[in-house]
């Protein structure tokens, strides 16, 4: 409503008794209905989640946010709303765990479940309770009558329809096997600051919120679980592609429990921020909670098994990748700035470890594990033994130059800047430090001009202080998914100039920033 006109008292009270009357009628159920979570079935939670859905509504067009005698309605229907979704969602992973056929834990999931139950249910109760009084203090009509217990009742035959739909034929799974295995590994990236939940204590939990934890953040998190799952559904629900590798109707049952783990983690982080955590220093009236067992719902169940799932996902996913890998070997130039340092030793073995794949590294006959960032760094070893080699060549060349033309150089001092500035202007040589300072290196007894030299150079290479460009390269050889992403990562020059400043990477290995 776009209008400025302010609605009479009279009408608006006679219009919230007409729209409020079931939801008046679910609460007092609830209410008689004594502690346990018998009574909270998925026709109850749904009943309850569509009505407090639609008195919110009616409130919000009304401006209920900025009236003091309505808004306690409003936030006592909310808490209804958030927690009977929850429940209703718990309920649905009770109701289908045997059918996601889930990897097992270290830690009970079916009981964690059933406390996270208890709890949201505890919790309605209470928003039962408010929601009553709230509506007497408003003088709202009482209900007229309770709803029957069969109107709730959830029992369902056992067994399944006959499963005689015709399905389309498909010759291989590894198109689809291989694109959902890489797309969940994506989305394990995504997720990896969720992790933190299972390395902190209970006291910390409220600091995780709103960074690194944040309803904007799980929000945006639960629906591309949801997207993935919904790709699923589309191109192989009407197939038969499950039937040619076991381990997707799997991956399909961690996908789902993940992604509804995360619409619970994102209602439970919602009520944090909107109504226990916010600026105020004491919890607002009508509050029917507390910080503390709702922090521990959300981080020590909701987010905590998100996190074990997305795990032992990961290394389902690994095994699916491996089973269809098709072998390849690439070559590519090494790094340009000082060899296989931190920076690119560490996105190749991520990129490696992001696939599960092995991945083997050569560089003139000796091979290197491209998962491990020390047994990269291992090939600087021959790197700069090459480029210490090259040195001695190029200082060998310049002098010799000089000595052909009968140009001849008084200080040693001067011999090596002389080397420096011959070299650099014909881009054979890079300068981190355009002042390198020599003066204090001497000349030793057993040494001429060019040893000397050689030695100083070497020196300001082992300091980083200069660099030898080379053309070496070394070869990969693995998955060729994996190569596919690495030669990428050479293309873009492993993320970095020749100074060893950030270049971005392409959007293809936008994991590698999470």
């Amino acid at each position: 409503m776009g209008s400025t006109k302010l609605v009479s008292p009279e009408a608006f009270s006679n219009l919230v008794n007409r729209r409020i009357r079931e939801l008046l009628g679910l609460a007092a159920y609830i209410s008689g209905s004594g502690p346990g979570t018998q009574c909270f079935t998925r026709p109850l939670l749904g009943d309850v989640l569509s009505e407090a859905t639609k008195l919110e509504e009616l409130l919000d067009t009304y401006g209920v946010k900025h009236n003091r005698r309505w808004y306690p309605l409003r936030q006592a229907g909310a808490a209804l709303k958030l927690f009977s979704n929850v429940s209703y969602i718990l309920q649905h992973l009770l109701h289908f765990l045997p059918a996601y056929r889930l990897l097992p834990l270290e830690v009970d999931f079916v009981a964690a479940l059933t406390d996270a139950l208890e709890f949201t249910c505890r919790v309605l109760v209470r928003s039962s309770h408010n929601l009553l009084a709230t509506a007497r203090e408003l003088q709202l009509a009482a209900p007229s009558g309770i709803p029957a217990l069969e109107r709730f009742a959830d029992d369902l035959p056992d067994g399944r329809l006959p499963p005689d739909r015709d399905s389309d034929k498909v010759a291989s799974p590894e198109e689809t096997v291989v694109y959902l295995a890489t797309a969940f590994l994506n989305l394990a990236e995504d997720a990896r600051f969720i992790h933190l939940t299972l390395s902190n204590r209970p006291e910390s939990y409220a600091g995780l919120i709103p960074d690194p934890i944040s309803e904007e953040r799980l929000r945006n998190l639960e629906q591309k679980f949801h997207n993935l799952q919904s790709v699923y559904d589309t191109h192989i629900s009407d197939s038969n592609v499950e039937t040619l590798d076991e381990r997707l109707p799997v991956l399909r049952g961690h996908i789902s429990v993940t992604y509804h783990l995360l619409e619970t983690a994102t209602a439970f982080v919602h009520y944090c921020e909107r109504h226990l955590l916010s600026l105020s220093s004491t919890t607002p009236p009508g509050e029917t909670t507390d910080a503390a067992p709702l922090l521990e719902m959300l981080m020590g169940f909701s987010l905590a098994f998100s996190s074990r799932y997305i795990l032992v996902t990961r290394s389902l996913c690994h095994d699916m990748l491996k089973r269809y890998a098709i072998q390849g070997r690439i070559s590519v130039p090494v790094p340009r700035y000082r060899g296989f340092h931190v920076r690119p030793s560490t996105l190749i073995a991520r990129i490696v470890s992001h696939y599960g794949s092995e991945v083997v590294m050569e560089l003139e006959g000796d091979s290197y594990n491209a998962g491990v960032t020390l047994d990269l760094f291992r090939a600087n070893e021959k790197i700069n033994a090459r480029k210490k080699r090259r040195l001695a060549e190029e200082v060998h060349r310049v002098l010799a130059a000089e000595a052909s033309t009968g140009e001849g150089t008084v200080q040693q001092s001067a011999a090596v800047r002389g080397v420096i500035q011959a070299l650099f202007a014909c881009n054979r040589l890079v300068l981190y430090e355009r002042d390198v300072i020599v003066e204090e290196l001497k000349l030793r007894a057993d040494e001429n001009t060019e040893e000397f030299v050689t030695r100083v150079l070497v020196q300001l290479l082992t300091l980083g202080k200069i660099d030898v460009p080379t053309e070496l390269s070394v070869s990969f050889s693995g998955d060729r998914r994996v190569l596919a992403d690495l030669r990428l990562l050479a293309e873009n020059r492993y993320g970095e100039d020749d100074f060893g400043n950030n270049l971005p990477l392409p959007d293809r290995l936008a994991y590698l920033r999470k």
